[in-house]
């Protein structure tokens, strides 16, 4: 470790696995206020959170383990350790630290939220739930227990309070994305409008997320029975998210899909499917669904081309396999 009173280079990840090397105020400071104070916790703590952010794992862990041993009663520096140990998806370690966090902070909030979303996963409901309503018992106005319970009650397949729990969560944090979402999922398994509504509010606090616009898409495509203008909103999304990026196979594939099951315009669909296969070349869906449109537009050769493709992409895909043995039949 480089002394206090110096200002140390940061080691910090790129994208191509070597180390950066760069001088920065931020650390310096810290630095100076170790130096000056080196038995105080929060120190540690600040440049522990320094190092994490930039993905300074190694540091980041060496500054909190400095912290522990300077003050081990203090519940943020379990909160750090355990979202670090989460972020590396180790989440044995991440439960375990929130676990010690409440064995000497029991009312811990983060430590509480963060262990209970873990429990909610492993299907501790009980203990879970015992969690959420400590939180919302020091402070029933944070939207975070609120969005737990409703997954809670969705794993247990109660999506009435489910969605009244989103909803609380949504009331309480009006930017929610992940509540809006997910009740939007809720509403859209029952094929019901206010998904769409719900999908479109989560566009409107990220209006870039993919997932919202694929998810409000899907709905309109899956719904489109009740009124065609649907397959054109639905278009519409896709094109959105083309806009976001334009590599993203599955819009083109479900524009196709529109195109072909919906309208009937085979030679437009045969395109989207196409740019799909370019972007994903073990697209097997896309292939076959391809060879359906030629297949349609008598391109026979073309049609059997694309279900071999889609065979050999998958050998077990009964529609392939019947669609071409109807081609080589005809």
């Amino acid at each position: 470790m480089a002394a206090c009173d110096e200002d140390p280079t940061v080691s910090g990840k790129t994208g191509q696995g070597t180390d950066v090397l760069a001088p920065d105020s931020t650390l310096s400071a810290i630095n100076r206020r170790i130096a000056a104070d080196p038995n105080n916790f929060q120190n540690y703590l600040d440049r522990a959170k320094y190092f994490s952010e930039i993905d300074n794992y190694t540091e980041a862990f060496r500054d909190i383990n400095r912290a522990l041993e300077t003050d081990s009663t203090q519940g943020a520096i379990y909160v750090l350790k355990g979202q670090l140990h989460w972020l590396l998806q180790d989440v044995r370690s991440a439960y375990d630290t929130y676990k010690k966090c409440l064995s000497i902070q029991p009312d811990e909030i983060e430590c509480l939220l963060k262990k209970s979303e873990i429990d909610i996963t492993l299907g501790n409901f009980t203990v879970a739930m015992d969690h959420i309503n400590n939180v919302l018992r020091q402070n029933d106005l944070l939207a975070q227990p609120y969005y737990l319970k409703g997954r809670l009650y969705k794993e247990k397949g109660d999506t009435t309070l489910s969605a009244s729990s989103y909803q609380t969560a949504i009331e309480l944090d009006p930017n929610f994305y992940d509540a809006y979402i997910e009740i939007g999922l809720l509403y859209a398994a029952r094929k019901h409008d206010l998904a769409r509504e719900y999908y479109s509010a989560a566009i409107e606090v990220k209006p870039r997320s993919i997932e919202a616009w694929y998810n409000k898409a899907m709905f309109l495509q899956e719904t489109g029975f009740r009124q065609a203008a649907r397959y054109d909103e639905a278009h519409s999304c896709y094109n959105s998210i083309l806009e976001i990026d334009s590599l993203f196979a599955p819009a083109w594939f479900n524009k196709g899909f529109i195109e072909l099951e919906y309208r009937g315009n085979y030679a437009t669909a045969a395109n989207e499917f196409t740019k799909a296969t370019q972007l994903n070349p073990t697209y097997y869906q896309a292939f076959y669904n391809r060879g359906l449109c030629n297949e349609s537009l008598g391109k026979k050769v073309e049609a059997e081309q694309d279900y071999r493709k889609a065979l050999a992409l998958k050998p077990d895909y009964t529609e392939a396999a019947i669609a071409l043995n109807r081609v080589l039949g005809q």
